[in-house]
């Protein structure tokens, strides 16, 4: 059986990888001129930088199963991705942060974090500091969040290690790619799906491809793109209008002088500045910074380059050596492959998990915005395709 996949991300090469163990002929048409999607790694200053996805948790066992099949070392970032010092507003004692968050737990989950947070009666300023911390991983307001972000792994609060791939999380998007050698085609963006019960035309720019199904691995705002002949049944695409998408943007500072991992939080800025080790065990030799909601990327201007966001990061973390005169800056918003960062869990638009998931005859759909509760994070993209693949070969049996 033919099976075609759109999309090289690391949603859309999980599912190559199972259909083809499965001995199925994989065709992976990508618009990009690289695999990996929103997982992007480059050398830079001396180390490797994650210009999209970057951090590995503990419990996230497909990313870290996969990892060992496919012979790939991790190591310890160092950086405690959930402990934050927040800096820029009003001080809070880590004393006084750590007991507001230990109430966290009994917040009523019923509308946006901002009224979760309002249900606990907190001081102001521990409010600001916790309700920055989630908009700035969400990417995304918190007065549109939904209250059951305060429980997910990505707002997650603690001491806790993360992890990354040696040499990049890029390489774990080229091992699944590599045995699937040219039937992952680069530069190949689909704009038509013509599909029935049996069998998918897929047609684009240099692109007419016939299969007996089709795995959709591409974000839902590039989805959106896309002409469906027959139009998709109304729940799904009623459900994949209804995505919503964070928007954030990284910057990576070189770094003068080796410095310990550490995060900062910008409490009024909303962003995050962290240093981390590299796979040797010694300080990686940059800093980074990540930035999420709308309102934080244009108070760092960062359409007009990185230069403002650079002086800010001195101003907030003068214990650093930087050299400003080098800096690396990342936007999704912009790519057109990606029109924002990873799926936002809204309150008035409300990711419909299992719409979202739900197969339609040859068509299958992949994506972290697919993944239920694992989405926004890498391991949701994962078994994302992994389930995707599952519902293919249920179906052609």
């Amino acid at each position: 059986m033919r099976v075609a996949i759109i999309g090289a991300g690391l949603a859309g090469l999980a599912a190559a990888d199972a259909l083809r163990s499965e001995g199925a002929d994989v065709v992976v048409l990508e618009a990009r001129d690289r695999v990996g999607g929103r997982v992007w790694s480059v050398p830079f200053a001396g180390g490797v930088a994650e210009r999209g996805a970057e951090f590995v948790f503990p419990g996230d066992e497909v990313f870290l199963a996969t990892a060992r099949r496919l012979g790939l070392g991790l190591y310890r970032k160092g950086t405690y991705y959930g402990d934050r010092e927040p800096r820029g507003g009003e001080p809070v004692s880590p004393a006084d942060l750590d007991r507001a968050v230990a109430r966290l737990d009994g917040a009523a989950l019923e509308g946006t974090v901002l009224d979760a947070l309002g249900s606990l009666r907190l001081p102001s300023a521990l409010a600001e500091v916790i309700a920055a911390r989630v908009e700035v991983s969400s990417a995304y307001p918190a007065a549109d969040l939904d209250a059951t972000v305060l429980a997910e792994t990505g707002a997650a609060f603690g001491r806790f290690d993360t992890f990354g791939v040696e040499g990049g999380n890029g390489r774990l998007a080229e091992a699944l790619a590599a045995p699937l050698g040219p039937a992952v085609v680069r530069g190949r963006p689909v704009e038509e799906i013509r599909w029935d019960r049996r069998s998918v035309l897929l047609r684009g720019p240099n692109v007419q491809l016939w299969a007996e199904a089709v795995v959709v691995a591409v974000p839902a705002s590039v989805l959106a793109r896309m002409r469906f002949d027959p139009p998709l049944p109304e729940p799904k695409a009623r459900a994949l209008a209804g995505v919503r998408y964070g928007h954030a943007a990284k910057l990576h500072i070189p770094l003068l002088a080796p410095t310990e991992p550490s995060a900062v939080l910008a409490v009024p800025a909303r962003y995050w500045s962290y240093t981390q080790l590299g796979p040797d065990g010694g300080p990686a030799p940059f800093a980074a910074s990540f930035a999420g909601t709308p309102g934080a990327l244009e108070r760092l201007r960062v359409w007009a380059g990185p230069g403002t966001w650079v002086a800010s990061v001195a101003a907030l973390r003068p214990e650093l050596e930087l050299d400003g005169a080098a800096p690396l800056l990342s936007t999704w918003r912009d790519d057109p492959w990606a029109e924002g960062a990873y799926s936002a869990r809204s309150h008035a638009s409300p990711l419909d998990a299992d719409e979202l998931a739900r197969p339609v005859k040859s068509l299958a759909f992949a994506g972290e915005h697919t993944a239920g509760d694992w989405h926004g994070l890498m391991e949701g993209a994962l078994r994302s395709g992994k389930r995707a693949a599952a519902d293919v070969l249920d179906r052609l049996g």
